[in-house]
């Protein structure tokens, strides 16, 4: 194993070990709000989002293989459910990264997407991952529906239920 990624594999090993009663933003239970600025200098707010429309967070590292071939199927969630209200953000957990990587990394595989760095691992630690990719659907009003390691189909049934009142 390169010395490299020891920092990596012992932070998810830790993150595994971790008691599920420790758990936080699961099914059933609200989004945390964050703010802060995506890899281009944009300013976001989560919260301006909760209230009014459905949520994707993708949790992801640039050394992650597996968030590699997540961001196609994310690009094609957002190009069919954006127009219709629904918000698609990324977080670079920054563990064994950086923001030049994370924004080669977004470059290099087209995220169409805004994208930020968790160079505190603040936003990280709040959702209490386990690994990355982590995805995260929230309905319009918050509440967390879907958490997984990959990304969801969503049917327009789907879509139609996240965005009931």
């Amino acid at each position: 194993m390169r010395p490299s990624l020891i920092p990596s594999v012992l932070f998810l090993a830790l993150l595994l070990l971790l008691p599920n009663a420790m758990a936080a933003a699961q099914l059933g239970q609200p989004l945390i709000p964050f703010k802060g600025t995506d890899l281009n200098g944009q300013p976001y707010d989560l919260q301006a989002s909760i209230g009014s429309k459905p949520v994707m967070i993708i949790f992801w590292a640039s050394w992650c293989p597996t968030c590699r071939t997540e961001v196609p199927k994310v690009n094609q969630l957002a190009e069919k459910y954006r127009a219709k209200g629904m918000e698609f953000v990324a977080v670079n957990i920054g563990v064994n990264d950086s923001v030049e990587r994370a924004q080669a990394f977004a470059r290099k595989t087209g995220m169409t997407y805004p994208a930020y760095f968790d160079g505190s691992g603040t936003i990280a630690e709040k959702y209490r991952l386990q690994g990355v990719p982590t995805i995260i659907v929230a309905d319009k009003h918050g509440i967390i529906r879907f958490r997984n390691f990959t990304v969801p189909n969503i049917s327009e049934a789907n879509f139609t239920a996240l965005m009931a009142d």
